[in-house]
């Protein structure tokens, strides 16, 4: 019987070490990581902006509606974004999310300077997530491209197209997750700091994924099956 449960951990566990062993799974996990980091960051930021006007622009059954669908996709977005590296999120969300309310407190007691230096605040930190995502995404293009090389499935040239291609979509994608979590605070008022890391996350994988199918549609090279 123990054999048989030992095997059967081992099946459950391959799944996770093969994602991880994959460059480009642990490079979508660490950049989305980044994106919902950046995000949780700037929540009191983003709750200076709802405070500022950004409460007028729902009103109180729509921010309900968008707040509660965030809520529900929040562990399914985790376990996507940083499965390859955390495993299950389920510990993640079974912290205390008792923090609803703890960036308007922050946007009040900082005052009104808060909410005019907000929108910077909130570039500076996308800004700065989106670097990071460059060189993250620029890293595991190189490793890609230099396995391409020498496969032989690349020119010199090619694989530098290749690189400069996805180390500029990955800072993208980086920037955008930041900015989405961003604006769900903004537009919703109180929401849990996993679940505004998990709309972090999600968007940086989405917007990237959107824009690797906008690269192959317009020709651009890909090295995954050539470095696999």
């Amino acid at each position: 019987m123990s054999n048989t449960a030992e095997r059967a951990d081992s099946e459950r566990m391959r799944p996770s070490r093969e994602a991880a062993n994959e460059p480009r799974s642990v490079g979508d996990a660490l950049r989305a990581v980044i994106a919902g980091s950046g995000a949780a960051n700037v929540i009191a930021s983003s709750m200076a902006l709802f405070e500022a006007g950004g409460k007028l622009l729902l009103d109180e059954g729509t921010r309900n509606i968008v707040r509660s669908a965030a809520e529900r996709g929040a562990e399914s977005a985790l376990q996507l974004a940083a499965g390859p590296l955390l495993g299950p999120a389920h510990a993640a969300l079974k912290k205390p999310i008792a923090m609803l309310a703890s960036g308007s407190k922050a946007a009040r007691t900082l005052g009104p300077a808060v909410a005019r230096t907000a929108g910077k605040e909130i570039l500076k930190g996308a800004s700065k997530a989106a670097g990071i995502g460059l060189l993250i995404d620029g890293a595991v293009a190189g490793v890609e491209a230099v396995v391409a090389v020498r496969n032989g499935t690349l020119d010199k040239k090619s694989a530098a197209t290749y690189v400069a291609t996805e180390a500029a979509t990955g800072a993208l994608a980086t920037g955008a997750g930041v900015l989405l979590g961003a604006s769900l605070v903004a537009l919703t008022g109180g929401v849990a700091t996993p679940v505004v890391f998990a709309v972090g996350a999600l968007g940086s994988i989405g917007t990237k994924r959107a824009l690797r199918r906008f690269t192959e549609k317009r020709g651009a090279i890909t090295v995954r099956a050539a470095s696999t």
